[in-house]
């Protein structure tokens, strides 16, 4: 039997009421990419959805959902796989492809869709991450010795790499307006460490208290992080780092397992968390702490939009 998964997205609506302070009551729009059999929502801003759906062959492709409801499907030419990781304000569009070695290589698609490649000089693979308002992509490539940098892309094409010290690996998760950018990377002991990057070029690494594996995944213009870590017992947990560098570990009520996925400019977080039937839920945590699902049950794997615009409309599936 043919089953496909449709696309939700959900927008808080402002003014309405709901019983915690700071939320507001969510509607909901579905949709799903013509021939799509799995459609995975990635980022939103200004109400325009940008992703990937897997087609009946199993095959990604890119798209992008305009606020009227059309939806763009789109690849890079060579692509035998498309996958989009963010987008900005200006509908510039984030992500890599998949050639037919299955090697990636990193993309930037313009609104008016040119697509462009993104990859230092030299790179064997790339990913592109992240964008923000001024169009520098953050991102991530492997060099043709093996080794993993992040970096910076300005919109002259202009790269800046970086290697944190000790890393074995590095990837780049999300970049801010401030152009800040945060991931983790690997030690020699293949211990996975959060840091931030800022403009200066200082990298500042952190791990939560216990963590054994840390994945910061959004960063804010004011730089305040979440993600989640892995405890010594194996259980996930959700974190936000503040900009002093205190670390707040989170969890539901009921998760078994926490992930934060986004971060708006007040502190906002969305996520999902998985409780102790293997089901997993959306959630907000409001920046004083305050925590709500925003549905009754969702898909693991779930994609929130990083930076959520102040009515935090969330794209989920």
């Amino acid at each position: 039997m043919r089953r496909s998964l449709t696309a939700l997205s959900f927008v808080l609506l402002a003014g309405s009421s709901f019983a915690l302070p700071g939320f507001a009551k969510p509607g909901y729009t579905t949709f799903a990419p013509a021939n799509s059999e799995y459609t995975y929502p990635v980022a939103i801003d200004g109400g325009a959805v940008a992703g990937y759906f897997a087609d009946s062959t199993g095959l990604n492709h890119g798209f992008v959902r305009a606020t009227n409801g059309t939806i763009t499907t789109f690849d890079p030419t060579g692509s035998n796989g498309t996958y989009v990781t963010g987008m900005n304000d200006a509908g510039t569009i984030t992500g890599y492809y998949d050639d037919a070695n299955y090697n990636g290589h990193g993309f930037a698609r313009a609104a008016d869709g040119t697509i462009t490649t993104v990859a230092p000089k030299g790179a064997a693979a790339s990913y592109a991450f992240s964008v923000n308002k001024k169009a520098l992509i953050g991102g991530y490539y492997k060099d043709a010795n093996s080794a993993w940098h992040g970096f910076v892309m300005k919109t002259s094409g202009k790269f800046t790499t970086f290697t944190p010290t000790g890393s074995t690996y590095v990837n780049v998760y999300s970049i801010n307006d401030q152009d800040a950018v945060t991931g983790y990377f690997d030690d020699s002991n293949g211990r996975a460490h959060g840091y931030e990057r800022i403009i200066d070029g200082t990298v500042i690494e952190f791990d939560p208290t216990g963590s054994i594996f840390t994945s910061p995944n959004c960063i804010n213009d004011a730089g305040v992080i979440t993600g989640y870590y892995v405890d010594g017992s194996g259980l996930i947990h959700g974190f936000v780092r503040a900009t002093d560098g205190v670390i707040t570990s989170f969890d539901p009520k009921g998760s078994t397992g926490t992930y934060g996925v986004g971060i708006d400019k007040t502190g906002q977080i969305s996520g999902y968390y998985i409780d102790g039937s293997y089901q997993a839920h959306g959630f907000l945590r409001s920046a004083g702490g305050q925590m709500r699902n925003c549905s009754t049950r969702v898909t693991p794997g779930i994609c929130v939009a990083c930076t959520l615009p102040t009515s935090l409309p969330v794209a989920a599936w």
